[in-house]
């Protein structure tokens, strides 16, 4: 109907972006989406804009041409489901096969073309509603032509999300009120059911579906529709408190862990001595003792029976009661060698000795802590002893 009405707007933008004034692979991004965007929301009819674009492509100049393919691969790549269907029939795809086996074609439009027709089998397949561009490609397989490398991302690139039918009903599908003549129907743009006007009051913009100006959505899609928006916020605020949440029990954990070690430490048995801190503290305790023999006020000796202030450097026999002594028979005769042997030891006893001088009072006071007796003096002391034992035995009165 272009003849008669002129050219569309959307007419004019393929015109535009496919220009023979425009540079060889440098194409209009911006403007290729824009129209991408206007087949993707239906603001064109899916049919119209593929023959739009067919008729570029039928051009005699190579460059329109290069640029009309990548405005059709961004156009599958971005503009729906519905538009795939109109790229897969017969008619833009025998117009396609037929302009390849033109014998003047570019060769570079020629490839390009081979491997587009490549990556759509490969991408459409498996869908029923686009096999002929499958059976298109095994053609032109048999025919002989020669198709690049495929191309792995093929099937990713497609992204098939369109704005859904929409569907009537006598009531509203939220509140399920009747329709009437003041009371009018209202399409979500989102999910295509019916409301009134109370229940589908809001706007919003549809990017997933290439919708960037505000349409009509129900509530119920307005509320989801600005989950997502700040979708990525609550996800951030989520990892941030998870975060949180692990470094303080991890902490919690560490403060026990501690606090059991050091409660395990105090009630732990002391450790084992080992060999060599055995010998140590043997060692030690041998020289301490040692040195505390070699101090002279240590040594145990004889104390005289007036303490050590009255000691005078040497010591005397005690005397012994003569009325203690035990009684004898009359008649019993003296010993005159034991009376003899008695009387050289107590000479020897009360003579002064040579070995023990008299010392001074400062010397005696270093010397009274030293209780050892000399070696005379032992010999006499036992020598009196044994002879007091014995005259006892025998029974003698007098020692003098």
């Amino acid at each position: 109907m272009a003849w008669i009405w002129g050219s569309s707007p959307f007419d004019e933008a393929v015109e535009k972006a496919t220009s023979e004034l425009n540079i060889a692979g440098a194409e209009d991004i911006a403007l290729n989406l824009e129209i991408c965007d206007q087949i993707r929301s239906k603001a064109v009819v899916p049919k119209e804009g593929m023959r739009a674009i067919k008729r570029r492509l039928n051009h005699q100049n190579p460059n329109v041409q290069l640029l009309t393919l990548s405005l059709i691969d961004i156009c599958i790549k971005n503009g729906g489901d519905h538009f795939l269907v109109e790229i897969a029939s017969r008619e833009f795809m025998d117009n396609l096969v037929s302009l390849l086996k033109q014998p003047a074609i570019n060769r570079e439009v020629k490839e390009t073309i081979l491997r587009m027709v490549q990556n759509w089998a490969t991408a459409f397949e498996g869908k029923p509603s686009l096999s002929y561009t499958g059976e298109v490609y095994k053609t032109l397989q048999r025919e002989g032509f020669r198709f690049p490398p495929k191309d792995a991302i093929a099937n990713a690139m497609v992204d098939t999300a369109t704005a859904p039918e929409w569907i009537d009903s006598d009531v509203c599908l939220r509140c399920r009120t009747a329709f009437s003549f003041t009371n009018r129907k209202h399409h979500c743009r989102n999910c295509g059911q019916v409301f009134d006007q109370a229940c589908s009051s809001k706007t919003a913009t549809l990017p997933h579906f290439g919708i960037t100006e505000p349409v009509r959505v129900c509530d119920s899609c307005h509320v989801k529709l600005k989950m997502k928006t700040f979708k990525p916020f609550v996800i951030f605020y989520g990892a941030i408190r998870q975060t949180f949440d692990h470094l303080t029990s991890r902490a919690t954990v560490d403060a026990s862990k501690l606090r059991r070690s050091q409660s395990q430490q105090s009630t732990k048995p002391p450790r084992p001595k080992t060999v060599r801190e055995q010998a140590e503290e043997d060692l030690q305790k041998a020289i301490a003792l040692s040195l505390q023999e070699s101090k002279p006020d240590s040594r145990a000796g004889y104390v005289p029976a007036g303490g050590p202030k009255n000691w005078s450097g040497y010591s005397e026999p005690p005397e012994i009661a003569r009325d203690s002594r035990p009684a004898a028979a009359d008649d019993e005769e003296d010993d005159p060698e034991l009376r003899a042997a008695i009387e050289a030891s107590l000479r020897e006893a009360h003579a002064p000795k040579a070995s023990a001088p008299v010392v001074d009072e400062d010397q005696a006071t270093i010397q009274e802590a030293s209780h050892d007796l000399q070696p005379l003096e032992s010999d006499a002391i036992m020598t009196f002893s044994q002879t007091i034992e014995e005259a006892a035995a025998r029974g003698t009165r007098d020692l003098t």
